[in-house]
């Protein structure tokens, strides 16, 4: 088993480009990131890459299909970077991964940009996110479908933040709260059972769940979600765990 990522600047394609490891704890948890290029992929690479080609995504578009290979390199990576077996990373429900006994991890893509988070313990909730600054009708949309009128007020009348990167952290950190409640949850909610409440610190996004989703997220639980603002693109991320009376608990932000 490879422990580098060499591998991935080795395929026969410029589909992958700027591989970076973000973040690392040896045997424990890593954060990958790249860009893929979707004028640059083929069918082909999937078996180039040795990724399972899913039927679901048979009919898919060019795109999808893409973004779904470009995630699952990167999954790929992240396994063998924490010493464990590849196996193919099938689509649950609701497109949910299905990571590898001992796993829990979670894939973002956006506009070419790629990131994976991976982390060596199946009892921790792992959610991350990555979203292009939205403009134009994306951000009206991202305005009325995934905030509230208080959320939308708190947009424009702060000054700290450009109002269309604020409104597209507050989108993105609601699919990182999604992300990393589903496994514990099991069921779909929308955009209106988490309510922003503001940045805490540098980088932290605080949400409150808006009504009991599970006995461990009762209605008012705060959600300490991390973020990044890196040029056009936000990134939003959250890994909880669960201690022994079974609330949760954000793990500690990387030193």
């Amino acid at each position: 088993m490879r422990n580098d990522l060499s591998f991935l600047t080795e395929q026969p394609s410029e589909f992958l480009s700027k591989i970076a490891i973000l973040r690392e704890e040896k045997d424990e948890l890593i954060e990958l990131e790249a860009y893929y290029a979707v004028e640059a992929y083929d069918r082909f690479l999937f078996d180039a890459c040795d990724i399972d080609f899913p039927p679901k995504l048979t009919n898919a578009v060019p795109k999808r299909q893409s973004e779904f290979l470009a995630g699952r390199i990167l999954a790929r990576a992240a396994l063998e970077r924490l010493h464990r077996a590849y196996v193919p990373i099938a689509i649950g429900e609701w497109g949910y991964p299905v990571w590898p006994r001992g796993i829990s991890g979670s894939i973002s893509h956006s506009h070419g940009k790629c990131a994976c988070l991976v982390v060596a313990d199946e009892a921790k909730l792992v959610g991350i996110d990555i979203e292009k600054v939205s403009t134009g009708a994306s951000l009206e949309a991202i305005l009325q479908e995934a905030l509230n009128l208080e959320e939308r007020q708190r947009v424009f009348e702060q000054t700290a933040f450009d109002a269309a990167v604020l409104a597209t952290l507050i989108f993105s950190a609601k699919e990182t709260v999604y992300k990393t409640l589903y496994p514990l949850v099991r069921t779909c909610f929308g955009f209106e059972a988490a309510v922003f409440n503001g940045i805490r610190g540098n980088n932290i996004a605080s949400l409150s769940i808006a009504h009991s989703l599970h006995d461990a997220v009762p209605h008012g639980k705060e959600i300490s979600i991390q973020f990044e603002i890196d040029g056009e693109f936000v990134k939003t991320w959250s890994i909880l765990e669960r201690d022994m009376q079974g609330s949760l608990s954000a793990r500690p932000p990387a030193g």
